[in-house]
């Protein structure tokens, strides 16, 4: 018993003895904290190139600000033409000496200080250990040089082909070929340089021209155009055309029969089992391409046989009405200027359904 009741005297000093400690432990913890020096201001040392695209790898950053061990770029983003990127950074304690955020107390915008190339601080969150921000750069296309086209060209050898500068910045380029005043073909191309053989051939003489433009993300640069390409009938006959009879793309030979009647260049329309075709005077016959045969155009395929009905063009890809039904010379003729197709589309004067329907 009287173990006991000395046990039960001393659990009173005991409990006492240990809150005292307790309290003596939590208060050299707090002051450990209270110690730590807060980071209350710090410099960033930016440097980029805006470019459309741009990576984190495009930007190089530094803080030598005291009490910042590591700065890095965590990521970016709103990075193409016309927008402004956002870079994202993040920026870690030296150690355990330093803090970024004590007791509410935290980095502000105006606490940071960027230096070298432009940046807006826009966005700043912090805890102790980390500061993660948020730095909006100038917009990527301010500079109209980086989308400017020089020296958009025919070429020498009269062959449809036309070349242009490479622009700096351009992903891609948006091309037209002009008759006149009226636009005959639209292309998007990532080359430097195009074709218009084709369509040319398929429109006939005139006077041509191409406008580019460089194209990037969203952004889309000045119209660039050439000079003139004049077009006559002997020019046309060297790019494999006519503007009255016909023009052959490519030659080849057939053992069809039953001519019928035939174009103004003494050609002849001829069918075997597989359908219409059309052989020219010289015995060539066009694959794959346009023909004019009497004032009026016809489409062959690969292998040279009439097209019929709806057709969408592998030079230009807009949709053409090819008369569907009537004799030869009527068959398969490019319709303008009418409803088609049991009155259910329009087509245009140049045979372009212009999406209207009925």
């Amino acid at each position: 018993m009287a173990n006991f009741n000395f046990l039960r005297r001393l659990a009173p000093a005991l409990a006492t003895a240990g809150m005292t400690a307790a309290m003596m432990f939590g208060m050299s913890v707090t002051g450990y904290a209270a110690t730590a020096e807060l980071i209350d201001s710090v410099n960033i040392s930016l440097s980029y190139e805006l470019s459309n695209g741009m990576g984190k790898s495009d930007v190089d950053v530094n803080c030598d600000s005291e009490g910042v061990g590591d700065c890095t770029v965590s990521s970016i983003s709103n990075n193409s033409y016309g927008k402004k990127p956002k870079v994202i950074i993040k920026l870690k304690r030296e150690d355990n000496d330093y803090a970024f955020k004590v007791s509410g107390t935290s980095l502000q915008k105006s606490d940071v200080t960027i230096s070298g190339d432009d940046g807006t601080v826009s966005k700043v969150s912090c805890t102790a250990s980390t500061a993660t921000i948020t730095v909006t750069l100038p917009k990527i296309g301010s500079d109209s040089a980086a989308l400017e086209i020089s020296d958009v060209n025919w070429g020498d050898n009269d062959d449809g082909v036309v070349e242009w500068e490479q622009a700096d910045d351009a992903e891609k380029y948006e091309v037209k070929l002009l008759r006149g005043s009226s636009t005959k073909e639209n292309i998007t191309t990532t080359s430097t340089s195009y074709n218009f053989r084709s369509a040319i051939r398929a429109n006939g003489t005139g006077t041509y021209r191409v406008k580019v433009r460089a194209v990037a993300g969203t952004y889309k640069g000045d119209w660039y155009e050439s000079d003139d390409f004049e077009v006559d009938s002997d020019m046309l006959s060297d790019l494999g055309g006519k503007s009255s009879g016909s023009s052959s793309y490519s030659g080849g030979s057939s053992s069809s029969s039953n001519p019928t009647s035939g174009g103004s260049d003494g050609g002849a329309w001829l069918r075997d089992t597989n359908g219409w075709w059309y052989c020219n005077a010289n015995r060539s016959y066009t694959t794959n391409n346009w023909q004019q045969i009497n004032g009026y155009w016809y489409f062959f395929d690969e292998y040279g046989y009439l097209k019929t009905g709806w057709l969408k063009s592998p030079f230009s890809n807009k949709w053409y009405y090819l008369n569907p039904s009537g004799s030869p010379d009527v068959l398969g003729r490019m319709l303008t200027n009418q409803w088609v197709d049991n009155g259910k589309y329009y087509v245009n004067a140049d045979g372009i359904w212009d999406g209207q329907t009925h």
